[in-house]
C-alpha cells in the first residue's frame, strides 16, 4: 500500500518550480527581485529526435529527475496525479493501475489486459497495466505525450504515451546524491545514486531506492488491527561503452520488489432489511444458501435495494451489506474504517536487462535495442470487504516478455529529417488464480461449492514497422507525416474451474490476429522564434484480446475487437520573454470507435463485467497552461482542462439491478474517472537568505469537478459511483546551498484533511465499496548531491 499523496496536486507543465523560469546570468542583477529572467527550455525525444518541448507540434509535459526527487514522485500513479486533464483509477484498490488521458482509459484490473497509454521505460514497451507499479527513480526525465500516437508509438496508444527516461552513466567526473525523507506513519524513503568514468571509454551508474512506512490510517473494525504497510523496492545498474565516437552501447539490468499492503475498504449498504441477519452472514449450510437465494430471485444477486439507495441517497443505518448487517452495525464510522477480516496485499518482483546500440554514420544514426524482462505479480484482495469470506480473490501472474527494436534516422540539418523503424516483441502470461467464497450469493450461486480456480496462458507475437519525416518545406511551415502498421496475434488456452467437483465452468483455446495502420499528419507554423502553431490528425488503434477474469461460461471468453480512435488537435506554444511568460494550449476533438470497456455479461451461472466492446465514444476538450515570473523570486503556475465524453452509439444493454424487470442502455453515459473541468494554480517564492542560503515557500492548489467512478448507467448508481467536486491544498518550505548540493524541505500534502473517494464500486455478489485519498501528511526530506 502506498500512501497517495500527490493525486490532483500540479500540473507537469507547471513542475518547472524554480527551475522552469532561470535568471539571467548578469551576476550584478543575483540579488534584484526584479532582475530579468528567460524561460528554460526542456529537450525531449518524444519525437525521436532530440528537441525543445516548445518547438514540437504535440501536446507535451516533460519533468526532470531533480523535480521528480523534489516532489516524491514514486510511480506511474503519482505521476499522472499531477497533470491536468487526465485521470487515475486502481481499480481492484491497487497493483493495477488505470492511466486515463483525456478521458481515454481501460476501466479495467485483468493483468491480461494492455493499456491504452503506452508505457516506455528506456524506450522499451511495458507490455500489461501491471508492470505500471514498477519504481521510478534517478530518471533524467519523464515526457506525457497527450492525444493518439499512432504513428512512432502505435501498439496500444489510443491515450498517449509515456516515456520514463533514466538517468546515464557520466564520463565526466564521478557524480551521486542521495535523499532521505521520513513522515507520517513512519514511512521512510532513501534513494542513492552513484556514477562515474572507468575509464575514457566506459562509465557505470548504479542507484536504488526502498521505501518503507508502518501501519497507515486503514483500520478493520471488526478485525481490531491497522492496516497499510508499504515495503517496496529497485535497484538499477548501468554501464555504458563509446569505443568510438561513432558508437556507443549502453547495458541495463534492474529489478524490484513491492510487497506493501493494499487498502481496506470501505463497505457501502445497498440491501434493504432482507431478514436474514446473521443466518445469511454466518450460515454455510444448504438452508442458509436456500434462504439466500430465495431473497435475491434473480441470481444478478441486487434484486432487493434498500430505499435509500432507490431514492437517490445513501443510509448506512438502514441499507445492508452483502453481511446482512449495516455499515452502522458493523461498526464503520470514520472514512478508512473497514469490515473486512483480511489483509489485502501486493507480492510483486521483476527484473529484467537491456541492450541500447547507437552507430553514428554521418547524417544517419542506426539504433537497436533488446530487452528482456520477468515480472511475477500476486495480489490478494477482498471484493465483499466484510468480516466473513464471501468473495477473497489471490491473484498470481507470471509475465515474461522480451523484445527487438531497430531504427534509422537521417538528419543533417536541413529542411528534410526521417526516421524508419521495426519492431518484434514477444510475451507470455500465465495465470494461477484462486477465487474463494465460504458463504453468502456467490457461494449459492456456485451451488454450495467454496473454491474457484483459474488457469490460463496467453501468448502475443506483434510486429510493426513505423515511420515519421519532417519536411521545412517553407521557412516557418513544417509539415509531419507519421505512419505505422502492426501486426498482433494472441492465442489463448485456459478458464476457470470447480476443483472440489473436478468440472470446468469455462474454458477456450483460441487465437485472434489483430492488424490495423495507424497514423498522423500534422503542420507546425513557427510564426516567430517564440510562438508555435499546429493542427493535426490521427489515427491510433488498442488491440483486441481475451477476458481474463473469472468467466462462467465459455461465451463469456469471447474475444473483443481492436478499439480505433481519430484525433483532431488544434494548439499553440507560446513564449513572451519581456513578460517572463509561457502560454500554451490546445483544443480536440475524438472519435472513438468500438471503445473497450467493462460490461456487464449474464451468460453464465453467474453474471460477470467482462471486458468487450461497448460501442462509440465522443470527446471533445480544451487545455491551457502557463508559467509567469513577474519577479526573479516570485513564479506562478497554472493549469485548465475541460473535458466532454459521452457514449454516443451501443447495442449493449445491461439489467437494471434497482429495477430488476427493466434494461438500461449504454448510450448518453459519461466515461468514469474524468472530470469535466480540472484545474490548478502553483505559488513558489524563493529568496536569497544569505550569500550561501536559500529559501523557498511553495502553495499548491488543485480541483478536481463531478467525476463519476464506474461507468454509470442506471440512475440510481449515481448516489453511490459519483465524486462530488473537491479540492486540495499542499504546502512546501525548503532551506538549502544556492549552489545547490544540499537542500532540505518540510511539506504537508492534503493540508486541510479533505475526504475524497479515489474509487468506488463492485456489484453483484462483491455489495458495494469505496476507497478514500490520503489524509493530511506530513514530511521532511534531505537531499545532498555531490
Amino acid at each position: 500500500m502506498k500512501i497517495r499523496t500527490l493525486t490532483g496536486t500540479v500540473s507537469l507543465f507547471a513542475l518547472a518550480i524554480g527551475s522552469g523560469v532561470m535568471a539571467a546570468d548578469d551576476a550584478s542583477d543575483a540579488t534584484s527581485s526584479a532582475a530579468p529572467s528567460v524561460l528554460e527550455e526542456i529537450t525531449i525525444t518524444a519525437t525521436k529526435r532530440s528537441k525543445s518541448q516548445q518547438d514540437v507540434g504535440i501536446t507535451v509535459s516533460a519533468v526532470t529527475g531533480e523535480q521528480v526527487r523534489e516532489l516524491g514522485v514514486n510511480d506511474i500513479e503519482d505521476l499522472i496525479g499531477l497533470l491536468p486533464g487526465t485521470g487515475f483509477n486502481d481499480v481492484a484498490g491497487g497493483g493495477i493501475p488505470v492511466v486515463i488521458i483525456r478521458g481515454v482509459g481501460l476501466q479495467n484490473f485483468r493483468v491480461n489486459d494492455t493499456p491504452t497509454t503506452a508505457i516506455y521505460v528506456d524506450e522499451v514497451y511495458q507490455t500489461s497495466v501491471a508492470e505500471a507499479v514498477a519504481t521510478i527513480f534517478d530518471v533524467e526525465r519523464v515526457e506525457v505525450l497527450k492525444g493518439p500516437q499512432g504513428g512512432l508509438y502505435g501498439r496500444n496508444a489510443v491515450g498517449g504515451a509515456i516515456q520514463v527516461i533514466s538517468a546515464k552513466p557520466n564520463f565526466d567526473e564521478t557524480e551521486g546524491y542521495l535523499s532521505l525523507d521520513y513522515g507520517r506513519y513512519d514511512r521512510v524513503e532513501a534513494e542513492a545514486v552513484l556514477s562515474g568514468p572507468i575509464s575514457d571509454k566506459v562509465a557505470y551508474r548504479i542507484g536504488g531506492k526502498m521505501i518503507t512506512s508502518g501501519d497507515t490510517y486503514y483500520h478493520s473494525v471488526t478485525g481490531d488491527f491497522d492496516h497499510g504497510e508499504e515495503e517496496r523496492w529497485a535497484a538499477r545498474g548501468q554501464l555504458e561503452l563509446r569505443p568510438s565516437d561513432k558508437v556507443n552501447v549502453l547495458f541495463k539490468f534492474h529489478g524490484g520488489q513491492d510487497t506493501s499492503e493494499l487498502p481496506l475498504p470501505h463497505a457501502v449498504g445497498i440491501f434493504r432489511r432482507l431478514g436474514l441477519g446473521l443466518a445469511a452472514a454466518t450460515g454455510v449450510g444448504d438452508t442458509a444458501d436456500g434462504a439466500i437465494l430465495n431473497a435475491f430471485p434473480q441470481t444478478t444477486s441486487l434484486g432487493n435495494i434498500c430505499d435509500a439507495v432507490l431514492g437517490g441517497g445513501r443510509d448506512p443505518s438502514s441499507c445492508e451489506t452483502t453481511s446482512g448487517l449495516t455499515p452502522d452495525e458493523l461498526g464503520i464510522n470514520g472514512r478508512y474504517d473497514s469490515a473486512s477480516n483480511a489483509k489485502p496485499q501486493l507480492d510483486n518482483s521483476w527484473w529484467g536487462a537491456s541492450a541500447t546500440a547507437n552507430f553514428y554514420l554521418g547524417d544517419y544514426t542506426l539504433t537497436s535495442i533488446t530487452a528482456y524482462s520477468d515480472f511475477d505479480h500476486g495480489r490478494f484482495v477482498d471484493m465483499d470487504t466484510t468480516d466473513k469470506v464471501h468473495q477473497e480473490i489471490d491473484y498470481r501472474t507470471k509475465i515474461e516478455a522480451w523484445s527487438q527494436e531497430l531504427r534509422l534516422g537521417y538528419d543533417n540539418g536541413g529542411d528534410f529529417s526521417w526516421v524508419v523503424g521495426l519492431n518484434y516483441a514477444e510475451d507470455e502470461q500465465t495465470e494461477d488464480t484462486d477465487l474463494n467464497t465460504e458463504t453468502g450469493i456467490l457461494r449459492a450461486q456456485l451451488g454450495g461449492l467454496t473454491l474457484a480456480e483459474q488457469h490460463f496462458v496467453q501468448k502475443t507475437d506483434a510486429f510493426a514497422v513505423y515511420g515519421r519525416a519532417d519536411w521545412r518545406f517553407s521557412e516557418k511551415l513544417n509539415l509531419v507525416l507519421e505512419a505505422r502498421y502492426t501486426d498482433e496475434k494472441k492465442a489463448f488456452e485456459g478458464g476457470v474451474t470447480l476443483p472440489q467437483v473436478g468440472s470446468a465452468l469455462s474454458y477456450i483455446d483460441d487465437e485472434e490476429s489483430y492488424g490495423a495502420a495507424s497514423g498522423k499528419v500534422a503542420l507546425e507554423y513557427f510564426a516567430t522564434d517564440n510562438a508555435l502553431f499546429y493542427i493535426s490528425a490521427s489515427k491510433g488503434f488498442k488491440s483486441g484480446g481475451f477476458f481474463g477474469g473469472f468467466a462462467t461460461s465459455n461465451a463469456q471468453l469471447e474475444p473483443f475487437k481492436n478499439e480505433k480512435i481519430y484525433a483532431y488537435e488544434a494548439g499553440f506554444k507560446t513564449d513572451w520573454p519581456e513578460q517572463r511568460l509561457r502560454l500554451n494550449g490546445s483544443v480536440f476533438y475524438y472519435d472513438r470507435q468500438d471503445v473497450q470497456a467493462n460490461a456487464r455479461d449474464p451468460r453464465g451461472i453467474v453474471a460477470v463485467a467482462r471486458l468487450t466492446n461497448i460501442g462509440d465514444v465522443e470527446t471533445y476538450g480544451a487545455e491551457l497552461e502557463s508559467i509567469w515570473s513577474p519577479t526573479r523570486n516570485l513564479t506562478f503556475q497554472a493549469g485548465l482542462a475541460y473535458l466532454k465524453t459521452e457514449i454516443t452509439s451501443s447495442d449493449l444493454l445491461t439489467t437494471n439491478l434497482f429495477r430488476t424487470s427493466t434494461e438500461e442502455t449504454y448510450e448518453g453515459a459519461r466515461l468514469a474517472n474524468q472530470p469535466e473541468f480540472s484545474a490548478n494554480v502553483v505559488g513558489r517564492y524563493e529568496r536569497e537568505l544569505s550569500s550561501s542560503l536559500l529559501g523557498a515557500l511553495q502553495l499548491e492548489y488543485s480541483y478536481r469537478s463531478e467525476q463519476d467512478q464506474a461507468v454509470v448507467v442506471i440512475p440510481q448508481e449515481r448516489a453511490l459511483l459519483t465524486e462530488p467536486g473537491y479540492s486540495l491544498v499542499n504546502v512546501r518550505a525548503s532551506l538549502g546551498a544556492i549552489e545547490g548540493d544540499w537542500r532540505v524541505t518540510a511539506y504537508v500534502t492534503n493540508l486541510f484533511d479533505k475526504a475524497y473517494r479515489e474509487s468506488a464500486g463492485g456489484a453483484g455478489p462483491t455489495g458495494m465499496f469505496e476507497i478514500y485519498g490520503a489524509p493530511r501528511i506530513w514530511g521532511l526530506s534531505l537531499d545532498y548531491s555531490f
